[in-house]
């Protein structure tokens, strides 16, 4: 297999297991090397059938630049996860060097390297499989039933950098998951940053409908990860970012598990959330104790006059003009 290797991509942050390492930065230092099939690129000389390597190592950097780990075998995962989120990546080795590591004795570097691989890389392909069979058979012919699709409503927004591109890239991000299929992208709305600071810029928010095969908390767990490559951290917030990617509801589920509360617990008062949705699918319903049908509950929203449609091709590029 093909490959493009990224070496010395250099950042600083405060990751660590010491309390100085939480306050103080040194340097993190990364390689990786990406491996996929470059034939394409090569017979059409264009840049999509071939992974920008800028996108990469900005992504690298974001993901050091974010929120606090331990431990730089952490540090590594969370890179390769960023990388392996480019779907034409079929595999990545990641190395990660602490140059000013906590070391008591002489040293030149101490260094992680980790080796992961996209789902699905090493087991057998699709025209190995019978295409009319739902469901799968072990080893021991004990049949195995396909796994339960869900139905996920995820809320998008963002208002630091190119926040449309950014959604766009979430999105696409979101659809490559293993298990996910995208069913459906709610127009383009523009927020005023309420409660903010002024002259904090508006946000952009939209709405996307997922089937999955994934469990809340794996979904949950990736769309963390997509956040982190954009630049997200989550020790802020209620502050300014540059995507924020929520899962409002699925299946209809009712939690309060604080770590996943379901449905999200302020989605019935947000009209940033509740316009984009409603729009998407005007017979939505929200569950639980502040249920009701979306179009409704966005009527009783004190907000409601402040959100305003700007692009109901955005995911297709372009720019949206300025409201």
């Amino acid at each position: 297999m093909d490959s493009i290797r990224l070496t010395g991509i250099r950042a600083e942050a405060t990751h660590g297991v010491l309390d100085f390492e939480h306050v103080e930065p040194q340097p993190f230092i990364v390689d990786a090397t990406m491996f996929l099939d470059l034939s394409e690129a090569g017979r059409t000389d264009d840049l999509t059938a071939t992974v920008d390597y800028g996108q990469i190592a900005q992504r690298i950097v974001n993901v050091i630049e974010g929120e606090h780990v331990d431990l730089i075998e952490r540090l590594a995962a969370k890179i390769a996860d960023s990388i392996l989120l480019s779907h034409r990546v079929r595999r990545v080795i990641v190395t990660v060097h602490k140059p000013n590591a906590p070391i008591t004795v002489p040293f030149d570097d101490v260094s992680v390297t980790i080796e992961r691989a996209a789902e699905g890389e090493n087991e057998p392909s699709a025209a190995s499989l019978t295409a009319a069979s739902s469901h799968t058979v072990d080893e021991n012919d004990h049949e195995t039933p396909a796994p339960k699709v869900h139905s996920a409503v995820i809320a998008m927004g963002g208002n630091i950098g190119d926040v449309e591109q950014t959604l766009r890239a979430a999105v696409v991000a979101i659809d490559g998951i293993p298990g996910n299929q995208l069913t459906g992208i709610s127009p383009l709305y523009r927020t005023a940053a309420w409660g903010m600071e002024p002259g904090t810029p508006d946000f952009l928010n939209a709405v996307i409908q997922v089937s999955t095969t994934l469990d809340k908390e794996t979904l949950l767990s990736a769309l963390q990860t997509i956040e982190s490559v954009h630049g997200r951290s989550h020790e802020v917030h209620w502050g300014s970012r540059p995507l924020d990617l929520d899962i409002v509801d699925y299946d209809g589920e009712i939690s309060a598990d604080p770590h996943l509360t379901l449905p999200h617990p302020r989605a019935w008062q947000r009209a940033f959330v509740l316009a984009p949705w409603s729009d998407l699918d005007p017979d939505a319903r929200l569950t639980g104790t502040h249920g009701g049908r979306i179009a409704d509950l966005l009527e009783q929203t004190p907000d409601r006059d402040d959100v305003h449609k700007v692009s109901d091709g955005w995911i297709l590029g372009g720019s949206v003009d300025e409201a």
